[in-house]
């Protein structure tokens, strides 16, 4: 039998969890010197992955939740430790997330929550900078965000933090935001997969802030959520910030992207065939993409470069033999590609 009543049933049809994520998890809790079997039970699990791994992957979206949520209630900080200042309260983050319900467009529910980060933080000296800058020629905005005082590690954190952020922002508008251009404010580390997983395009390091730049179009996007929705959202959000972010699947791009599929050995539809396949005209689609802030080849460019990213991970597979999954007849032009797309050649990323 279960131990949390609304496991089971409720559950049985749920999404899997990488077994990878549950282990990451009890090495914090070994870590910290927390009772493991006490936050396991809080968290709905009839056994002790450590102690039977093949059943790991048996941990739904909802135990994996409610395992963050205890480690953080234990520890008495929601971010984990990623926040390089100081421990951020339980609580705080839904009364953050609150404040952006009402700002009525993204850009000013973001502006909200960058405020509403300063007055918790206000005792820090020197304050912590977290700004939201429209570029000159106002088509882009950054988002930046610098811990002052803090190790490398923590910097690369803070980055994260920030992609973790942006995903919730998306669910907030229901729009992908799709960052153009990150920066760390520390040195390129040995092994970057984690910065890699939440940021598959090039990461300048060393920088002077940790930053993120983004189609300031997303600004002017509508907050479509409200708070019962937040409060269905808040209860899987570890889950669907960290492992499984969701924006909308009826945006435009998602729709797109549904059509492109993983199979590019074919040729793609052309902008022309895909008016007629989404049933609106041509006018309607750019003007859709770019109120989204994207447009029809970069969304193919995403779909070639995540598809690229997850056939290099398997090492049964050589280089020459992904550039033509991919379509590409000439392994070059597929080294050049991947190299602008993610900043590094395949070999190097593999």
């Amino acid at each position: 039998m279960s131990r949390h009543s609304s496991t089971d049933a409720s559950e049985s049809t749920s999404p899997r969890v990488p077994a990878a994520l549950i282990h990451s998890l009890l090495a914090t809790i070994a870590a910290s010197g927390l009772p493991r079997d006490r936050l396991l039970a809080q968290a709905g699990f009839a056994h002790d992955p450590l102690l039977d791994r093949a059943l790991t992957d048996a941990a739904t979206p909802a135990q994996y939740s409610r395992l963050c949520s205890a480690l953080c209630r234990h520890l008495d900080d929601e971010t984990l430790g990623t926040m390089p200042d100081a421990p951020t309260p339980p609580g705080t983050l839904r009364l953050a997330a609150l404040s952006m319900l009402g700002g009525g467009t993204l850009g000013v529910a973001m502006q909200r929550a960058i405020e509403f980060n300063a007055c918790c933080r206000a005792r820090r000296r020197p304050p912590v900078q977290n700004r939201l800058l429209v570029h000159a020629d106002g088509r882009e905005v950054t988002l930046t965000y610098l811990g002052t005082g803090v190790t490398a590690r923590q910097q690369h954190r803070v980055l994260a933090g920030l992609a973790v952020w942006l995903r919730f922002c998306s669910w907030l508008i229901g729009q992908e935001i799709d960052v153009t251009r990150a920066s760390c404010a520390g040195p390129q580390p040995a092994n970057n997969d984690s910065l890699r997983y939440f940021f598959p395009g090039p990461v300048q390091y060393a920088a002077r802030v940790n930053a993120v730049t983004f189609s300031v179009r997303h600004l002017e996007a509508a907050i479509l959520r409200n708070e019962q929705q937040l409060g269905d959202f808040m209860a899987l959000a570890p889950y669907l910030l960290l492992h499984a972010p969701e924006a909308c699947h009826n945006s435009t791009t998602r729709r797109i992207r549904g059509i492109i599929g993983d199979d590019f050995q074919r040729e793609l539809p052309s902008f022309e065939e895909l008016t007629g396949l989404l049933n609106m005209s041509a006018r309607t689609l750019r003007r859709r993409l770019e109120s989204e802030g994207t447009s029809y080849q970069r969304i193919k460019d995403k779909a070639r470069r995540d598809r690229a990213i997850s056939l290099l991970r398997h090492p049964g597979l050589s280089v020459c033999e992904v550039a033509e999954a991919l379509g590409f007849s000439d392994p070059s032009a597929f080294h050049r590609s991947f190299k602008k797309w993610t900043g590094q050649s395949p070999g190097a990323f593999r």
